[in-house]
């Protein structure tokens, strides 16, 4: 299943308008590993935050209001009847472990902690987002301390989009499929083993080639993806066992409105998208 280039959509386009935005929407330092071992603290995260975003802090402040309100409307579209049949249980601890998917202030992460607040909201259960822009699945599993230190219930997880990134001129493979499938492994046996966590597996959604190779960003950095590449994550997610959540089918069937125009991550519909998928799987 391909996406076809240029599917966004002018709603699409207006949420990469403001490139300071953008920014501030995928760029959240204090979540880094090194940053948490050093215990820098919140205000001086933030100050950094806004720097790599060429805001002022108020700025950036203003705009995760915006992002917070957005994500709210969005969540409230989604199927009230799942919340009752969900496996969440009150004062449990849900974590979200991806990369840019997952780290971008609309993310279906946020839209999870909005939903559940609105239909469970005495039950006190909290969505912790430990996604990281740019994050393989090596470099989730080189931050298993910091997921430990969490103590997370649930870890939700969301990887391997980076896996299939190519740089350089050439297109070189950041991981090949074989490193991805042996990290999946090892990711299920941390979660097993060191967190104690239950475990879902989100399969990464599709990307656009075209989309990405056109993106100036990301021919200034010398990235792009395939959309065979993703497929093939996808698919060893499928086989990797456990509780696993078709993402990538579902926004390949109908991918208008589903990404943004670089081709590589989802709207605010898509991230809703992304959500009602995960909700409609494990609604017991």
């Amino acid at each position: 299943m391909n996406v076809p280039a240029h599917a966004g959509t002018d709603a699409a386009h207006d949420e990469v308008a403001d490139p300071r935005r953008l920014a501030a929407r995928f760029v959240h330092p204090h979540k880094q590993a090194f940053v948490q071992r050093a215990r820098v603290d919140d205000a001086a995260a933030s100050i950094f935050a806004a720097q790599l975003a060429g805001v002022t802090p108020g700025q950036l402040a203003r705009y995760h209001a915006e992002f917070a309100a957005a994500v709210a409307v969005s969540a409230s579209q989604i199927e009230p009847g799942f919340a009752a049949h969900l496996p969440f249980r009150p004062g449990e601890r849900i974590l979200a472990l991806g990369d840019s998917i997952t780290d971008d202030s609309l993310s279906w992460a946020s839209h999870l902690q909005s939903y559940l607040d609105t239909h469970r909201p005495h039950d006190d259960i909290e969505v912790v987002n430990a996604g990281i822009t740019g994050n393989t699945t090596q470099e989730a599993i080189a931050r298993i301390d910091r997921l430990s230190a969490e103590r997370p219930s649930w870890v939700i997880q969301l990887l391997g989009t980076n896996d299939a990134r190519r740089h350089g001129r050439t297109q070189v493979r950041m991981q090949s499929i074989q490193e991805t499938r042996r990290n999946l492994d090892l990711l299920a046996r941390l979660v097993d083993e060191e967190l104690a966590a239950q475990h879902i597996c989100l399969t990464p959604p599709p990307v656009a080639g075209a989309d990405a190779d056109a993106w100036e960003p990301f021919r200034e950095e010398l990235i792009t993806w395939r959309e065979e590449d993703v497929a093939e994550i996808a698919d060893a997610v499928r086989s990797h066992g456990g509780v696993v959540v078709d993402v990538h089918s579902t926004l390949a069937d109908d991918p208008v409105d589903k990404l943004l125009p670089d081709g590589v991550h989802p709207t605010l519909v898509g991230q809703r998208r992304i959500l009602e998928t995960l909700l409609a799987t494990i609604a017991l």
